[in-house]
C-alpha cells in the first residue's frame, strides 16, 4: 500500500514538474513571439497618439503610429502579460553632421500626458533636436523609471530637480555637446535627494561651474554608483577627501577636460575597484600633501588616460606604472614626462593595446624591446627626444606572429636609421607618422603590401633614392608625405593608380623627370596636390582634363613653362594656387581671375609674366596676392585696392606713374590690406596723405622706386603698422613727428634718401617697441635727441652718413638688448598660408659690407653712427652693451683714449674706430675680444706697441695703418731708445767713436753678398726668372698701397 502511495505520489509531482516546465515554456515562447500579438491598453496607446502629434518629424520616422495595437509601433516595446507601455526607444540617428542625419531628428514639444504612462521603465529621446526648450520637469514623476537617456538632442536651460525623485533609476544619461553649453546644473542637490540605486550618470557637457564646490558630496550619495561621466563639465576644483567615500564599488570615472589646475586628493586611489580612470587635460600639477603611494591601489585597472598632467611625473606614480599588470590602456601625453619611463615601465607584453607618451620632454633611447608588445593596436611617442636606432623597433614588430599595430606615431623626435624592408609584414598598419627625424636610407618596396595603410607621413627626414614602384599597390592610402627629402629619381607612374589618395605632397626633393597625365590617371580623390621645389617637368596635352578637383595646387620651382598650363584651368574649386618659379613667359590669362572664385591664395612672383596687370576685383576677402620678380609695367590699377584684400606683393617688377590713383582715389571706406610691397620699381611722385583708409596695414615696403617729396603725417596714424621701409627714395624735407610716435612700429627703414632736419624728439616715447631702425645716408643734423634712449627694444641702430654732431649720448646702457639684458627673439610680421612666416629683413653694412638679414635678423645687433661729425671721447659707458655685434665709430672728431673695458663686449664681432683723432696706446683688453674678426683703427694718432694676444696678430697691416707713432706686428717692429745704448756705453768705460772694424765688416759683407746675388743671376736663368717675380709682385703692392692711403687721406676732414 505504502509502495502504491509512493508511486501515484511520485506521479502526481511528476505531472506538476512538467507541467510546469511546459508552461514555462509557453510563457517564454510567448515571450518571443511578434509584439503584433499583444494588443496595448487604449489609453496608453491615445496618450502615445498625443505624444506624436505634439512632435515634429520631418523624416516620417513615427510612420507607423496608426492603428490599434501600439504594442506594434517603432520604437514602442510593451508588457507581455499587462501589455502596459514598458519603453519608448526614440534614438536619432547618431551622425549629426550630415544633411539626412538632421532630417531624421524628432523635435518639438515633450507632451505631459506622456506621464500616464506609468509602467514605462524606459526612456530614450537622446540624438534628437528639441531646439533648446527646456528638459520637461515631469519626467521625474515616472515612479519605475529604470532607464532615461535624453543626451545630445539640444535641450537648454536647468537641469530639473525633479530628476531626483526617480527612485528606481539606474541609468541617467543627459550627457550635451560641450561647445553649445545649452545646459547647466548651478546645485547637484537633488542628486541626494533619492538616487540610492543609481549605477550609471553622465552628465558630461554640462555647465557644472557653480556645483564646483560640492559636486563631491552630491555623488557621496550614490552608494551603488559604478559609472561617472563628468566631462567638459567647467569644474575648477577636486575637493578634498571626504571623511568617507561611500561610492567605492565604482568601475569608470571619467573627470576629463576640467581645469581643476590644483592637486590629486588622495581619496581618487582609494577606489581600489576601478577598471578605468580619465583625467583627460585636467591640468593637475601634483598629489595632495601627506599622499602616499599611487596606482599600484588599483589592481583592476584597464584603461589610464591622463594627458595633461603634470602630476604623473611624480616619483610615486611613476613607481606605481608597472604595477598595474592588467593595463591595456595608457595616454600619458603631454604630462611633462623627462626622465627615461619606457625602460622601466614593465607592462606584460600580452595585455597592452595603447601607448601614448606622446608631447613629453621624454630623453631616452627608444628601446626595441618596445617590438615585443605584439598586441599593440597603438604605439604614439610623438614630440619627445628620443633617439636612437628606429629599425631594430620596427624589426621586432616584425617578428611577431601576428602583429596587431595599426598607428605608429614618432614624429618630432632625434630618431636615426631605416625602415627595414620587413616592414611589409605589419598588415595591420593604417597609419604611419615618423616625420621630422633623421632616418636615412631608401624607401623599401615592402612599403607596397600595407593595403590598410592609410596615412603615411615621413617627411622632414633624409631618405634618399627613389620612390619605389610599389606604392602604387597602396590601395586605402589617403595622405602621402615625403616632402622635405634627399629623395631623387622621377615620379612613378604607379602613383595614378592611388583611388582614394586625397593628400599628395613631395615638395622640397630632387625629383626629376617628366610628370604626365598617367600620373594622375585614376586620382579621382585628390583635394591637395603639393610637389613644388623639385626638378619636374610638366608635359600635359592641353585638352587634358584633370580626373580630379583640387582646393590646393603648390606646383612652385617646377617646368611649367613657357605658357600658363590650362589644364589649371578646370580647377574651379581651388582655394590655394602656387606657380611661383615655374619658367612661365607669357602674360597673364584672364581667367586666373575670373575661374576661381574661392581662390584665396595666388603665388605667380619670380616668372618671366609680362604685360598689364589683371582685375582681382573677383577675388574672395582675406586674399593673398603675390606677383613679385616678373616684368609687369604700366600702373597700379584701381581694383587693386579692394576692400577685403589681405596681402599683395608686387615688388620687383616694372611698374611706373604715382601712387595717388592706387591709394587715394574713389576710397569711401577703409581698407584691410595688412601687407603692402611695392619695393624696386618705378613708381614715381610724392606720398599722398591719405593713409587714414589703411589703417590695417601691418607692413608697407616702397623701397628701391623714384619716390619725391615730404612724408606725410597720416603715415604715422597707422596704428598696425609694424614695419615700414621707404628706403633708397628721393624722399626730403624732416621726418614728421608723428611717424616715431607709433606702439606698433618694429622696424623702419628710411635709409638713402635726402631727408633734412633733426631726429624727431618723439621716437622712444609711449613705450615704444622698435628694433631696427635706419636713417642711413641722408641729411640729418643736430644732436642725437636723449628720447631715443627710451628705445629699450632696439637692437639695430644706422644713424651713418648724415651731419649729425654732438657727444656720443651715455644713455645707450638703456638698449636692453644690446646691453645683454633681454634676449631677442625673430621678429614674425605676418603668418601667411602654407604655414610659412614673414619675417623682419634689414639690409645693413657690416663688416665692410652690405648683407641682407632676415631668418638671423634677430640675432644681429648693430651701432653704426660713422660718417658723422661727433666729437669728444667715446663714453666708458658704452663698454656695457656686451651684446652688441657690430660697432662702427668711424669718420667722425672723436677724440681721447680708446676705453681699456672694451673686453666686457663679448659678443663683439666688427669694431671700426678708424679716421678719428684718437691718441693713447690701443688697450689690452681689445685683445681679449674672442669673437672680433674685423678690427679697424687706422688713421688715427695711436702710440705705442700694438699688444700682444690671440686676436690682434690676425688682422692686417691695413687695421693699424695711418698712426704714425704706432709699431709692432703687424707693423714694422719698433726701434730701441739710442740714448741707453750710450748709456750702457759708458758703464762699462768704453770709448765714444766709431768702430771701425764693425763699418769694415759690414763694408766687406754688403760686397760679397752683392757679387754672389749678381753671379747667380748669371749662371742660373731659373734664380733670374723668379727674381724678376718677385720684383713684380713688390711693384704692384706698392702701387696699390699708395692708391690706398691716397684714399684714406682724401676722407680725413
Amino acid at each position: 500500500m505504502k509502495a502504491l502511495i509512493t508511486l501515484v505520489t511520485f506521479s502526481f509531482y511528476s505531472s506538476c514538474l512538467w507541467l510546469l516546465f511546459a508552461s514555462s515554456l509557453c510563457t517564454l515562447c510567448s515571450c518571443n513571439q511578434n509584439s503584433d500579438h499583444i494588443q496595448c491598453i487604449s489609453t496608453e496607446r491615445l496618450v502615445l497618439i498625443q505624444f506624436k502629434n505634439n512632435l515634429v518629424d520631418h523624416s516620417n520616422r513615427l510612420s507607423s503610429w496608426s492603428g490599434d495595437n501600439c504594442c506594434s509601433w517603432s520604437g514602442v516595446v510593451c508588457d507581455n502579460f499587462t501589455h502596459h507601455v514598458q519603453e519608448l526607444r526614440l534614438r536619432g540617428p547618431d551622425d549629426d553632421e550630415r544633411e539626412e542625419a538632421t532630417k531624421q531628428m524628432l523635435g518639438g514639444i515633450i507632451s505631459p500626458s506622456l506621464i500616464k504612462l506609468e509602467q514605462l521603465q524606459y526612456l530614450d529621446l537622446s540624438c534628437n533636436d528639441f531646439e533648446f526648450s527646456p528638459i520637461p520637469s515631469f519626467i521625474g514623476s515616472f515612479q519605475n523609471l529604470r532607464y532615461l537617456n535624453i543626451s545630445m538632442s539640444q535641450f537648454g536651460g536647468e537641469v530639473p530637480h525633479q530628476l531626483g525623485n526617480l527612485s528606481e533609476l539606474l541609468v541617467l544619461d543627459l550627457h550635451d555637446d560641450p561647445m553649445l553649453g545649452n545646459l547647466q546644473s548651478e546645485n547637484l542637490k537633488w542628486i541626494e535627494m533619492n538616487l540610492k540605486r543609481l549605477q550609471y550618470l553622465d552628465m558630461s557637457g554640462i555647465n557644472l561651474t557653480g556645483a564646483s564646490d560640492h559636486w563631491l558630496q552630491a555623488i557621496n550619495s550614490l552608494p551603488s554608483l559604478q559609472e561617472l561621466h563628468f566631462c567638459s563639465c567647467g569644474l575648477s576644483q577636486i575637493p578634498s577627501d571626504p571623511t568617507r567615500v561611500s561610492f567605492t564599488s565604482i568601475n569608470v570615472l571619467d573627470l576629463s577636460y576640467n581645469n581643476f589646475n590644483g592637486l590629486l586628493p588622495g581619496w581618487v586611489f582609494s577606489l581600489h575597484d576601478l577598471v578605468s580612470l580619465d583625467l583627460t587635460g585636467c591640468f593637475i600639477g601634483g598629489l595632495n600633501p601627506g599622499t602616499r603611494g599611487g596606482f599600484n591601489s588599483m589592481p583592476s585597472l584597464t584603461t589610464l588616460r591622463v594627458f595633461g598632467n603634470n602630476f604623473v611625473n611624480s616619483s610615486s606614480i611613476l613607481n606605481s606604472l608597472p604595477s598595474l599588470s592588467n593595463l591595456h590602456y595608457l595616454d600619458a601625453g603631454n604630462c611633462n614626462l623627462t626622465d627615461p619611463i619606457l625602460c622601466n615601465l614593465q607592462i606584460p607584453s600580452s595585455n597592452i593595446v595603447h601607448l601614448d607618451l606622446s608631447n613629453n620632454q621624454i630623453v631616452e633611447v627608444i628601446p626595441k624591446s618596445l617590438g615585443n608588445l605584439c598586441n599593440l593596436t597603438t604605439l604614439d611617442l610623438q614630440y619627445n627626444k628620443f633617439f636612437g636606432d628606429v629599425s631594430e623597433l620596427l624589426e621586432r614588430f616584425c617578428e611577431c606572429e601576428s602583429p596587431k599595430l595599426e598607428l605608429l606615431s614618432l614624429r618630432g623626435n632625434y630618431l636615426t636609421g631605416r625602415l627595414p624592408e620587413k616592414i611589409g609584414r605589419l598588415k595591420n598598419l593604417v597609419s604611419i607618422d615618423i616625420a621630422y627625424n633623421r632616418l636615412t636610407g631608401i624607401l623599401p618596396r615592402s612599403l607596397g603590401s600595407l593595403s590598410l595603410l592609410q596615412t603615411l607621413q615621413l617627411n622632414t627626414n633624409q631618405l634618399e633614392g627613389w620612390i619605389p614602384d610599389s606604392v602604387g599597390d597602396l590601395s586605402s592610402l589617403k595622405y602621402f608625405d615625403l616632402s622635405y627629402n634627399k629623395l631623387n629619381g622621377s615620379l612613378p607612374k604607379s602613383i595614378g593608380k592611388l583611388g582614394k589618395l586625397s593628400f599628395l605632397t613631395l615638395h622640397r626633393n630632387s625629383l626629376t623627370g617628366i610628370v604626365t597625365e598617367d600620373h594622375f590617371a585614376n586620382l579621382t580623390d585628390l583635394d591637395t596636390l603639393w610637389v613644388g621645389d623639385n626638378k619636374l617637368a610638366f608635359d600635359l596635352v592641353n585638352t587634358w582634363i584633370p580626373p580630379f578637383q583640387l582646393n590646393v595646387l603648390s606646383l612652385g620651382s617646377c617646368n611649367l613653362g613657357p605658357r600658363f598650363p590650362l589644364w589649371v584651368q578646370s580647377q574651379t574649386s581651388l582655394e590655394q594656387l602656387d606657380l611661383a618659379n615655374a619658367n612661365i613667359s607669357d602674360t597673364i590669362p584672364n581667367w586666373i581671375w575670373s575661374s576661381f572664385s574661392s581662390l584665396t591664395f595666388l603665388n605667380i612672383s619670380h616668372n618671366n609674366i609680362v604685360g598689364k596687370l589683371g582685375d582681382v576685383s573677383v577675388l574672395p576677402p582675406g586674399a593673398v596676392l603675390d606677383l613679385s620678380s616678373n616684368h609687369f609695367s604700366g600702373g597700379l590699377p584701381r581694383n587693386f585696392n579692394k576692400p577685403d584684400l589681405d596681402f599683395l606683393d608686387l615688388s620687383y617688377n616694372n611698374l611706373s606713374g604715382s601712387l595717388d590713383q592706387f591709394l587715394c582715389d574713389g576710397i569711401q571706406e577703409s581698407r584691410q590690406l595688412r601687407v603692402l610691397n611695392l619695393a624696386n620699381n618705378n613708381m614715381s611722385g610724392g606720398l599722398p596723405n591719405c593713409w587714414m583708409n589703411w589703417e590695417s596695414l601691418v607692413i608697407l615696403s616702397l623701397e628701391k622706386n623714384k619716390l619725391s617729396g615730404k612724408i606725410p603725417s597720416s603715415l604715422g596714424n597707422i596704428p598696425t603698422l609694424e614695419s615700414l621701409d621707404m628706403g633708397n627714395n628721393k624722399l626730403s624735407n624732416e621726418i614728421p613727428m608723428s611717424l616715431l610716435n607709433s606702439k606698433s612700429l618694429l622696424i623702419v627703414e628710411l635709409a638713402e634718401n635726402e631727408l633734412t632736419g633733426r631726429i624727431p624728439t618723439s621716437i622712444g616715447r609711449n613705450d615704444a617697441s622698435l628694433k631696427i631702425l635706419s636713417l642711413r645716408s641722408n641729411g640729418l643734423e643736430g644732436e642725437i635727441p636723449s628720447e631715443l634712449c627710451r628705445l629699450a627694444s632696439i637692437q639695430i641702430l644706422d644713424l651713418a652718413d648724415n651731419n649729425l654732431s654732438g657727444y656720443l649720448p651715455k644713455c645707450f646702457t638703456n638698449f636692453s638688448v644690446i646691453s645683454g639684458k633681454e634676449k631677442s627673439s625673430p621678429i614674425v610680421l605676418y603668418d601667411a598660408l602654407f604655414q610659412n612666416q614673414l619675417l623682419g629683413s634689414a639690409t645693413l653694412v657690416t663688416k665692410g659690407r652690405v648683407s641682407s638679414y632676415s631668418t638671423i635678423l634677430y640675432l644681429v645687433t648693430t651701432l653704426d653712427l660713422s660718417d658723422n661729425k661727433f666729437s669728444g671721447s667715446i663714453p666708458d659707458e658704452l663698454m656695457a652693451l656686451s651684446g652688441l655685434r657690430y660697432l662702427n665709430l668711424s669718420q667722425n672728431q672723436l677724440t681721447g683714449n680708446i676705453p681699456n673695458t672694451f673686453d666686457e663686449m663679448r659678443e663683439l664681432e666688427s669694431l671700426d674706430l678708424s679716421v678719428n683723432h684718437l691718441d693713447g696706446k690701443i688697450p689690452l683688453s681689445l685683445a681679449g675680444l674672442t669673437a672680433l674678426s674685423l678690427l679697424n683703427v687706422s688713421y688715427n694718432n695711436l702710440t705705442g706697441t700694438i699688444p700682444t694676444g690671440r686676436q690682434l696678430q690676425t688682422f692686417n697691416e691695413f687695421s693699424f695703418i695711418g698712426n704714425h707713432a704706432l709699431c709692432g706686428v703687424p707693423l714694422p717692429g719698433c726701434r730701441q731708445k739710442t740714448d741707453d745704448t750710450k748709456g750702457a756705453n759708458h758703464d762699462h768705460g768704453e770709448p765714444d767713436g766709431t768702430d771701425w772694424i764693425l763699418v769694415i765688416c759690414i763694408i766687406v759683407g754688403l760686397a760679397v753678398g752683392f757679387w754672389i746675388t749678381i753671379g747667380t743671376l748669371i749662371v742660373s736663368k731659373r734664380f733670374r726668372d723668379a727674381y724678376y717675380h718677385f720684383l713684380d709682385e713688390t711693384e704692384i703692392k706698392l702701387a696699390n698701397f699708395i692708391l690706398l692711403v691716397s684714399m684714406y687721406v682724401s676722407h680725413i676732414p
